[in-house]
């Protein structure tokens, strides 16, 4: 009898999926328009709305470990963007721009007129967040970057991906999804945990719009100098943009130079993950 499953026992494996199925499940999911499809939410909890915008090659289970810490008290408000997990392809030729005007036009249907909101972006969530403030203007109240993208500048850190082997065995397919998520996302290989690797299989397959060829542009950038919302940003110590910590400091600061800069000891790029208590503090004081 196999008790292991892609180097976890089958008892952990079991639990990752069961987790990450109630915290989905325990949403209402709720839809809107996506060029010739549809865009894919869920909303937990009741109070005032916190939008959490995914990364690249992910889904709502980007916040897997940080839903549970404000469902009880907020309206937990996460999408599948455009392209990546449940959603629709956009309208091409597709953009950040263009992604963010569908994700604007969500959240506009989703929340009556009026009714504020904080947000929360990483990766290139935090470069469609951004952009989603320029856009709404004073109805984001809080803007916090984690990880984000669109700032300009250097990428430091970047160690080699492998391609997904689409037609190889489900061993090899988490083989590809272990390595990537140590190359690229989670910097402690002990916090790579069963729930990790369940959630990259879940997200990585469904990837079908490519998010890094704009990592490198000042689109967030453009964008949040047209935004009121107050802006704070958390980072992984070894996140992909090191060692220029300071460089997004400074950029972030001449926007808005009350704005929080934090960096998380140890961490990696999918921050809110690896040191998902930390973060869960920060954004809590940060939406306050």
């Amino acid at each position: 009898m196999n008790d292991t499953q892609f180097g976890f026992s089958a008892a952990d494996w079991s639990a990752a999926a069961a987790t990450y199925a109630e915290i989905g499940d325990r949403a209402a999911r709720v839809t809107t328009p996506c060029g010739e499809g549809k865009m894919v939410w869920r909303i937990w909890g009741q109070g005032e709305p916190l939008v959490l915008v995914h990364g690249g090659a992910g889904s709502w289970s980007h916040w897997i470990r940080n839903i549970p810490a404000f469902e009880g008290d907020r309206m937990v408000i996460a999408p599948d963007l455009p392209g990546l997990g449940e959603s629709a392809m956009p309208p091409v030729p597709y953009s950040p721009e263009s992604i963010a005007e569908i994700v604007a036009d969500g959240i506009t249907e989703l929340l009556p007129d009026g009714v504020c909101f904080d947000m929360a972006g990483f990766s290139f969530g935090g470069m469609i967040s951004s952009i989603v403030a320029g856009i709404l203007g004073e109805r984001v109240r809080t803007e916090t970057i984690m990880g984000g993208s669109g700032l300009g500048g250097k990428f430091g850190n970047l160690k080699p991906t492998v391609k997904l082997p689409l037609s190889g065995t489900e061993e090899e397919m988490y083989a590809a999804h272990r390595h990537n998520l140590l190359a690229f996302m989670i910097e402690d290989p002990a916090k790579l945990d069963a729930l990790a690797l369940y959630t990259q299989g879940q997200n990585a397959p469904r990837t079908r719009i490519r998010s890094p060829e704009h990592a490198t542009s000042e689109k967030a950038l453009v964008a949040l100098r047209k935004a009121t919302a107050r802006l704070n940003s958390i980072w992984g110590e070894f996140d992909i943009i090191r060692p220029y910590f300071d460089h997004r400091r400074d950029l972030l600061a001449a926007i808005c130079p009350d704005a929080e800069f934090h960096v998380i000891a140890g961490a990696g790029h999918w921050v809110q993950y690896e040191a998902a208590d930390e973060v869960n503090r920060l954004l809590r004081r940060f939406i306050a």
